[in-house]
């Protein structure tokens, strides 16, 4: 069943988890996302990040996250994340999709009030619920392309930007980057603290791959909501089809690709439910 994102995110910070957020490019991922989130009782947000899945239309990707979300039978969310412009999330909203994401952090504060309270009174126009940024998360799940540093979310600024937008959620910046860490990850969480305690809008964290089981922990307990993933548990997806190559002899038919691929996602998923809390909370 699909559940709007800001009631799953408001929920889960009401009882103390976090919403876990993955991508649904294509077919085995988010099959593999309902599977485990069936088996554990865990609500279930799907995105579909188009910088990322560029060679996937958005007009074939979205009517398949929502009819897959429709007929789950656990509370399943859908969001187009990271949009940077107005077209393209009027497309997703268009297309059924209950969720959406402006990221104007690279924008001036100004601007990006500016531009997220427009995207804001034409989603809840049509009832869907908008994510902005605050601070820069930096790094990229693509290999080929250099990201900017990462900016912490500015606590002073967090309550102007949220009355006068108008937004739903709010991803922050602690410490927390896409894609692969540099290093060791160094997480904010007096500051996810202080914000928290500033507002009752869900905080999201974008960037929760590859952290230790205590780092989330510690950032579910400051007060974030929702954590994204997605770099982390592809990375190990390799090692589960080369083992399949090598028993058909460097030669396995496809569909046996996409079964491995359903099987891998669901064990790292289940493994994902059980970290942010959320397993048995549907």
């Amino acid at each position: 069943m699909i559940v709007p994102l800001a009631a799953m995110q408001k929920e889960a910070r009401k009882k103390g988890y976090a919403v876990p957020h993955f991508l649904g490019a294509n077919f085995e991922m988010t099959l593999a996302a309902i599977e485990a989130a069936k088996e554990c009782g865990s609500p279930l947000a799907l995105g579909f990040a188009p910088e990322v899945f560029a060679m996937i239309p958005l007009e074939y990707a979205v009517p398949m996250l929502w009819e897959a979300a429709d007929r789950a039978t656990v509370p399943v969310s859908i969001q187009l994340e990271h949009g940077t412009g107005y077209e393209i999330l009027a497309r997703a909203i268009s297309l059924g999709m209950q969720s959406v994401m402006f990221d104007g952090s690279h924008l001036p504060v100004e601007e990006n009030i500016q531009k997220t309270k427009e995207i804001v009174k034409m989603a809840h126009a049509f009832g869907c619920d908008v994510e902005a940024e605050l601070g820069y998360v930096g790094g990229s799940a693509l290999c080929d392309i250099e990201s900017e540093e990462s900016r912490e979310t500015d606590p002073d600024i967090v309550l102007e930007f949220i009355q006068q937008s108008q937004v739903d959620s709010l991803a922050i910046s602690f410490g927390n980057v896409h894609g692969r860490y540099r290093g060791e990850a160094k997480l904010n969480y007096a500051l996810v603290e202080k914000i928290a305690g500033m507002t009752e809008v869900p905080l999201t964290m974008h960037g929760g791959s590859g952290l230790t089981k205590e780092q989330y922990k510690k950032s579910i307990e400051a007060g974030i909501s929702n954590i994204h993933f997605y770099t982390n548990i592809t990375l190990g997806l390799w090692r589960s089809l080369e083992e399949l190559a090598k028993k058909r002899n460097g030669q396995p038919v496809y569909h046996e690709i996409c079964g491995a691929t359903i099987a891998y996602f669901k064990k790292e998923i289940l493994n994902i439910m059980e970290i942010c809390k959320s397993a048995g909370m549907a």
